[in-house]
């Protein structure tokens, strides 16, 4: 399923070379390559790379490990980080997009309510307001945290999208 925040803000980003981050089985990957863009997808798992693997020309697949993996600075118009939180990557996401270049980012969120936590350990959590934080170098067109059902997981969510001046 491609989330709200990515249907709601494909319009605005500019076509061109994107990267998925933690792209899993490649929805969002196959839902960009379909308007336009050439995909960088990257995962560490390789069977879930199998799953949508030569589905698209424009898509290519890459198994690495994130926290090892690095970013090519300016490389890319649009960036996608969807429920994944790997907070090494966070300067270089700025990096690698070029001027003008759109992120968005949504993951999980921690609640003071444990129910809300959906079972994640804190370290793959967001703090409220981090977001905003981490990437002030952009120009942030919307910020959100909100509840939601995350795969009928209860969850608090922060949903960013931000343009590269």
């Amino acid at each position: 399923m491609v989330p709200r925040i990515v249907r709601d803000y494909i319009d605005r980003a500019p076509v061109g070379r994107a990267l998925d981050i933690a792209c899993g089985t490649g929805a969002v990957s196959l839902f960009l390559a379909e308007r336009g863009y050439t995909v960088d997808a990257v995962d560490i798992s390789d069977v879930a790379l199998a799953a949508f693997s030569g589905r698209h020309a424009a898509i290519q697949a890459v198994c690495a490990d994130l926290d090892t993996f690095h970013l090519a600075v300016n490389r890319y118009r649009l960036i996608t980080n969807i429920r994944y939180l790997n907070r090494r990557l966070f300067p270089q996401i700025i990096a690698a997009l070029q001027p003008g270049g759109m992120l968005l980012f949504e993951t999980f969120l921690k609640s003071r309510k444990k129910e809300l936590d959906g079972g994640f350990k804190k370290e793959y959590l967001l703090d409220e307001k981090e977001l905003p934080g981490a990437f002030a170098p952009l120009d942030i067109l919307y910020y959100e945290e909100s509840d939601s059902e995350c795969d009928q997981t209860p969850a608090r969510i922060a949903s960013l999208v931000g343009v590269k001046p």
